[in-house]
């Protein structure tokens, strides 16, 4: 005969020594995610990373020392240089009226013969330095200008926006559209000519004020971590199942669109990048769609950060070589 007290005594032992062991573990990972210490370790990766985007994480746009309100584009990169720093790195950035710097120019360039990149955070270069974003690498290895206009967190219709404020857009023959699937909601329903106001703005930034050190965040991910142990064993397990599917039909069907109303796709030559991260799988993805080409580009585990899911500076190095190979 079963014995049920004794079943449920050695439940309830179990429940709370895993209980008691995942409190130490998450600790231990909060505390270091706090004094800029992350790792690639089972269990300990994960909880740190939804603490990370849970709350923790610093975001570009939302550091009014770097962004300022803009009425067509709702906030723009301000002029000048912004410190802009994460448990996993610690960068300055900087910025003119139209663009972000690629360090030092080669002064034997023709500055009118140039290449323009748009795109959001990855572009852009969340997480290095001015001299370590693709575009700067992409600048050195075909001796040509290249005008990096990203801006985090832009979808298509806000990258073109700045794109046809700029003093580039006429003369410029070649753009590359570096592409993330968070585009798409923009693309779907983001009237070009819509009009942003200075109360749209600082709502934004309210509402990060709120989120950040909130009780509930720590206590919500303490929660998580309960199942994430069990959550990163399936994985592991079975790694191919659990890849992110990334169908890239519809993406390429709104971003065609936006992209046929407002450039002039006949006369431009414009290159679209799909940065895919390990963990992702994407289907449908085209190589040419009448004037327009697709380039896929695959990166390691390596080239990413431990946990924010931007290309560090190696990823950034295999990104302006994939490129130059394609120009070339």
């Amino acid at each position: 005969m079963i014995n049920i007290k004794k079943i449920f005594y050695y439940f309830f032992f179990i429940f709370i020594y895993y209980f008691f062991i995942t409190a130490v573990v998450f600790f231990f990972s909060y505390i270091s995610l706090i004094n800029g210490k992350t790792y690639d370790w089972f269990w300990i990766k994960s909880i740190q990373k939804k603490i990370y985007f849970e709350g923790y994480r610093n975001i570009w746009q939302y550091n009014n020392n770097c962004t300022s309100f803009d009425k067509n584009l709702l906030y723009k990169p301000k002029s000048g240089e912004c410190i802009f720093n994460n448990p996993e790195f610690k960068t300055k950035l900087k910025f003119d009226n139209f663009k972000r710097s690629s360090g030092e120019t080669n002064k034997e360039i023709n500055l009118n013969d140039y290449i323009l990149v748009l795109g959001d955070s990855v572009a852009m270069g969340w997480g290095v330095n001015d001299d370590e974003t693709f575009s700067h690498h992409l600048e050195k290895k075909i001796n040509k200008n290249v005008y990096n206009l990203a801006v985090s967190s832009y979808g298509t219709v806000r990258e073109i926006k700045r794109l046809k404020m700029s003093p580039y857009y006429e003369k410029s023959k070649d753009i590359i559209i570096q592409y993330h699937p968070n585009d798409l909601g923009e693309n779907k329903e983001l009237d070009v000519n819509k009009i942003y106001s200075k109360e749209d703005f600082d709502k934004i930034f309210e509402n990060q004020k709120l989120k950040k050190n909130n009780i509930q965040v720590i206590l919500g991910t303490f929660k998580s971590s309960l199942r994430l142990f069990f959550s990163d064993i399936i994985d592991k397990v079975f790694r191919e199942k659990n890849l992110e599917l990334i169908d890239f039909k519809i993406d390429q069907k709104y971003l065609e669109k936006v992209l046929k109303e407002n450039l002039n796709i006949q006369e431009k030559r414009i290159i679209i990048i799909l940065i895919v991260q390990p963990w992702q799988k994407v289907l449908n993805f085209p190589n040419k769609s009448e004037k327009l080409e697709y380039v896929l580009i695959k990166l390691d585990k390596s080239e990413f950060f431990i946990i924010d899911d931007h290309p560090n500076y190696l990823g950034h190095k295999k990104i302006a070589d994939k490129l130059t190979n394609y120009f070339k």
